[in-house]
């Protein structure tokens, strides 16, 4: 009799996806599925990407007890970050990495590039890879697809500056308290035109930041005018326009706050561009201390925070959670921010009367 064709559907009443399933389903022999996994280097693009496909169509990972009897346990805990180019993650990821090999623990880092699907295979590679936990600085915390492999990663995982509907421990620093402590700064010198440019709208750090504004202003019975809400983007390119465009405003802002490491250049160079003197004709705050900060003219007045520190109470929270002690599972920690004064914010200069 000829052999019966592959099936193209799962086999009804099937208890769980096996490799034979993905091999059939991407049209490959067993064997290139393994070599696949197992990043070989022999296996052409074409292949690869069919064989990945399948695996995420399937929901499949390969057995992790049929691996532990190839070896022992890894001792492994990944690191999920989305730009490698961020001074922020290299301190984060020397802070976790210290308290890993203490522990006995390799760390491997990974960069996402922000997307929502290289974050998931990655979490599949760390899967496959038989990770003992994982920290994750995950770009889009509403996406459904990576909440849901995130829920199904099968080990602990700490988010660090983010948070997500499944319930995971937390680590991130207190944006809140900064951004409120320097805007209550900038209102004391008199400013009522406060603008705030960041990328807050779709993760905990913009929310966080933009509530501190909100609630200086409620504290000082002052009204925060939407239209200097600037919260978008934390790239470079976005503060170089849209401080622009708040400075041809009828009323433009007597200071802004920055809120974000790669946002200060272009709001430096933007507000040079209009002719802009600091701080006199506009006061600004940045958050994310760097050498750009400290060594510009004039020297700018940062809320920063230790990331090295957060890097290193996120690895010990993972470590408690991969030792299976009753952490509850929406554990947030904080780590201080601290707002440092230095020469760019002074009193709003008078207008003239018409």
């Amino acid at each position: 009799m000829p052999p019966k064709p592959p099936r193209s559907e799962p086999v009804p009443g099937a208890t769980r996806v096996t490799v034979h399933d993905v091999a059939r389903a991407a049209g490959v022999a067993i064997g290139t599925v393994s070599r696949v996994v197992n990043g070989a280097p022999s296996v052409t693009p074409d292949v690869r990407q069919r064989v990945e496909h399948a695996i995420s169509e399937l929901g499949w990972a390969p057995s992790a007890a049929a691996q532990a009897m190839r070896g022992a346990p890894t001792r492994m805990v990944g690191f999920i970050f989305s730009d490698i180019r961020n001074p922020l993650y290299s301190s984060m990821i020397k802070g976790a990495e210290d308290v890993l090999s203490e522990h006995g623990y390799m760390l491997v880092v990974a960069s996402s590039d922000g997307q929502p699907t290289r974050e998931i295979a990655l979490m599949q590679l760390f899967t496959r890879r038989r990770a003992d936990g994982m920290l994750f600085a995950v770009e889009e915390e509403s996406n459904p697809d990576v909440l849901r492999c995130a829920a199904n990663a099968g080990y602990p995982i700490v988010l660090l500056e983010r948070e997500m509907a499944t319930a995971l421990g937390t680590v991130g620093a207190d944006h809140l308290s900064g951004t409120r402590h320097a805007t209550a700064h900038l209102l004391s010198l008199g400013h009522r035109r406060i603008a705030l440019i960041s990328g807050g709208r779709n993760n905990r750090v913009g929310r966080d930041r933009l509530a501190g504004l909100v609630q200086a202003h409620e504290a000082a019975g002052v009204p925060l005018d939407p239209a200097l809400l600037r919260l978008d983007s934390f790239a470079s390119d976005y503060g170089l326009r849209e401080v622009q465009l708040l400075l041809e405003l009828d009323a433009p802002p007597t200071a802004i706050v920055a809120a974000g490491m790669h946002l200060l250049q272009g709001v430096l160079q933007g507000i040079r561009m209009k002719g802009r003197r600091i701080p006199e004709d506009v006061s600004l705050v940045a958050s994310n201390d760097s050498p750009l900060a400290q060594l510009v003219t004039p020297p700018v007045d940062v809320i920063r925070y230790d990331a090295y520190a957060l890097g290193r109470e996120a690895a010990l929270l993972l470590l408690r959670r991969m030792n299976g002690e009753a952490i509850p599972p929406a554990t947030r920690i904080y780590v201080p921010t601290e707002f440092v004064l230095r020469a760019s914010s002074a009193p709003p200069a008078r207008r003239p009367r018409a």
